[in-house]
């Protein structure tokens, strides 16, 4: 067992906190007040090489583990989360779906839009009456005559009408009218039928929109389905999703070690009654806890990443319960770090002059969206007693 990062690895870290730190962080403040999605820092990414990591080197991309995307989500979500989610979504997600389980075709053009284009693949699962259950999900897509008819509504789904690449889960239904379980299906922005319509006014990570998607008589060729198996489709989909997961821990974690670098630097020159704030027992105890939280979730957000099994292309996808026990941690514990990092600056904490406020409501999304906290547990208790 090597906690040890190679040479490689290391730049990349060291590349990634550059960008965070010089080019993400100062306009981080933007995006959030205007609700505008970052398409300079995309660009920013693409050129650096952090988009589409995880891409096969057959279909272009560098082929890099799943780790290595973990490591730079970590350290951009540091200065930037809505950044860090993009990178997310342009390595895990949809496009790890597509990569594990879709045709060579779909495979080689969703990594060109990602790599040549920069699009960040949006993934539709939620529905007005199927969150946590999602199996209640409405949306179908209808065998016909060489095509699917989808129609149903989808919303809070992260990047609407920004994504030019929707992979969307929806109920497949054969010519006869029998239904074959939940698949995937992608359709394209612009498709006829496909439509946005409320975009959420979020707490958080508002630079990246949470948008309706509404499908109506949306016809989409039958060379678009990525996943239709009656038997273990919608399993299919969600091992897919357990990357997403993954992914989402590590912007939790990052945001929380970057304000927990911000108290530290903080306590260590701000004086009251004459003495530092670090030299406080009660804050230093505040300290040791956040840093002990910090390590703990590092721990099980990169074993998820690292046992990730290989299935065909070299795609890694994490196993189910090690993925829901890093985000259900993660996403506790992240909150409280951020919390106690805001309480160190006082009323300076609780001003949008610094960016912790921001980061409290950018990191309370984590134990909400992507599978709630309580579902998390739900799922790792049936891995532990599968297990037996």
């Amino acid at each position: 067992m090597n906690f040890h990062l190679d040479d490689a690895q290391k730049a990349l870290v060291a590349l990634a906190d550059r960008l965070g730190r010089e080019e993400f962080a100062p306009k981080a403040a933007r995006w959030d007040r205007d609700h505008e999605y970052p398409h300079e820092n995309v660009e920013t990414l693409r050129r650096a090489g952090l988009l589409g990591m995880t891409i096969p080197k057959k279909f272009g991309g560098p082929e890099r583990p799943l780790i290595d995307a973990v490591l730079a989500i970590e350290q951009i979500a540091k200065y930037c989360g809505v950044t860090a989610r993009i990178v997310v979504e342009t390595n895990m997600g949809a496009l790890g779906c597509v990569m594990a389980y879709g045709t060579e075709a779909q495979q080689r053009e969703i990594a060109r839009r990602v790599l040549d284009d920069g699009d960040k693949p949006a993934i539709g699962m939620t529905e007005p009456g199927a969150g946590t259950d999602l199996t209640a999900l409405k949306t179908n897509a209808a065998e016909c005559d060489g095509s699917y008819i989808v129609n149903g509504t989808k919303h809070w789904i992260t990047g609407g009408g920004i994504s030019r690449t929707n992979l969307i889960f929806a109920r497949i239904v054969d010519r006869d009218g029998n239904d074959q379980g939940i698949g995937g299906i992608l359709v394209d922005k612009g498709t006829p039928g496909f439509s946005f319509g409320r975009v959420e006014d979020a707490m958080g990570l508002r630079g990246i929109p949470e948008t309706e998607l509404i499908f109506t008589d949306c016809e989409v060729p039958a060379a678009n389905i990525v996943v239709r198996d009656p038997k273990d489709g919608f399993k299919k989909l969600m091992n897919g999703y357990n990357a997403q997961r993954t992914g989402a821990s590590a912007v939790a974690l990052g945001i929380a070690q970057g304000a927990h670098d911000l108290a530290v630097e903080y306590m260590s020159r701000r004086e009251a009654f004459g003495r530092k704030l670090k030299d406080f027992q009660g804050l230093g105890w505040m300290t040791a806890g956040s840093e002990m939280k910090l390590e703990a979730a590092r721990l099980l957000v990169y074993r998820a990443a690292c046992n990730a099994r290989h299935l065909a292309n070299n795609v890694m996808l994490p196993h189910m319960k090690e993925a829901s026990i890093a985000k259900a941690f993660t996403a506790h514990e992240a909150f409280h770090v951020v919390s106690d990092a805001l309480q160190m600056f006082g009323a300076a904490g609780y001003s949008r002059d610094l960016p912790l406020e921001r980061m409290l409501r950018d990191v309370r999304m984590f134990q909400i969206g992507g599978g709630t906290t309580q579902a998390q547990l739900n799922m790792i208790a049936r891995g532990v007693f599968a297990a037996r």
